[in-house]
């Protein structure tokens, strides 16, 4: 690591928009007396915590086709490679687009969510401290939610999501202040296995310490979700959150779902409805084998 690099602060990566171009819940000078007690939790803490939300019956088809995927086959438990493997996958997006889900989603966040990404591993992502916003196009401008379910019982050892209670207000980081600390050589490689360049995992070096640093600063203990089957935690998208280390080989069988304000995601021109008339967007149909 370079001086420059030990000099990158949680600081050098953040700007604070215009309050008037943010979700409603995240602009000052709101009437908190009116809100739910799931708005209140996420405009204090940035995540909402619903136990036993989903229904088994809604699981339990998911649950079977994802344990039929490559079973057996080394590497299975990361699941499809794909993103947008719901679009192949209706017991997924009957678990994601659950309609008390979308509904709680669009009252967080203040609009129609259309869902876009599903993460399938049933092991920890690994994913060191980060939020999600700056990997977006700047005008998401954190119309965007994420959604943890979990699938069985979570251990403690299995690598679970944390995250810090309250970091959604500590600014909004953005991917040309992150990619300002990239060498040219980094903004321009091509990973040979995927075909894209992998920006993000390379500011880890930098941002991944200037994350700890402010977390050690603000003296707000870690918190890991430890849910149980059907437990949902629906998180902002400047929380800072981690997929923690875990045991290796140890199960965390999850699926997480992200989502952003249906008016803001022109980038994503192709949309659909399921039969509640819940909105995904669809790409090309992704290969499932």
């Amino acid at each position: 690591m370079s001086e420059s690099e030990t000099m990158v602060t949680f600081e050098d990566l953040v700007e604070f928009p215009d309050p008037a171009t943010l979700p409603p819940l995240d602009r000052p000078g709101v009437d908190e007396a009116g809100l739910t007690a799931d708005q209140a939790s996420w405009r204090r803490d940035g995540v909402v915590i619903k136990r036993g939300f989903i229904p088994d019956a809604l699981l339990d088809p998911y649950i079977e086709r994802r344990a039929a995927y490559r079973a057996g086959v080394k590497g299975h438990l990361a699941g499809w490679q794909y993103g947008h493997c719901y679009v192949g996958l209706p017991s997924l997006r009957d678990v994601a687009l659950y309609p008390p889900l979308m509904d709680l989603l669009g009252a967080l966040v203040g609009e129609e969510m259309l869902f876009h990404l599903a993460l399938t591993a049933w092991v920890t992502t690994g994913r060191e401290w980060h939020q999600d916003d700056y990997l977006n196009p700047d005008f998401v401008n954190t119309w965007y939610a994420a959604v943890w379910i979990a699938l069985d019982d979570i251990a403690p050892d299995s690598g679970p999501f944390e995250y810090v209670p309250g970091s959604h207000r500590w600014g909004l980081m953005r991917g040309a202040r992150v990619r300002a600390h990239l060498t040219e050589e980094e903004l321009t490689r091509i990973e040979p296995a995927h075909g894209i360049n992998q920006w993000p995992k390379y500011a880890e070096r930098f941002v991944t310490p200037a994350i700890e640093a402010k977390i050690a600063g603000c003296g707000i203990p870690v918190v890991p979700f430890l849910g149980k089957k059907g437990d949902v935690l629906i998180w902002h998208s400047r929380l800072i959150h981690r997929g923690s280390p875990s045991q290796p080989g140890t199960l965390r069988k999850s699926l997480i779902t992200h989502y952003s304000g249906i008016h803001h995601r022109p980038d994503m021109v192709i949309k659909a409805r399921d039969a509640n008339g819940r909105a995904y967007a669809v790409f090309d149909e992704p290969d499932l084998n």
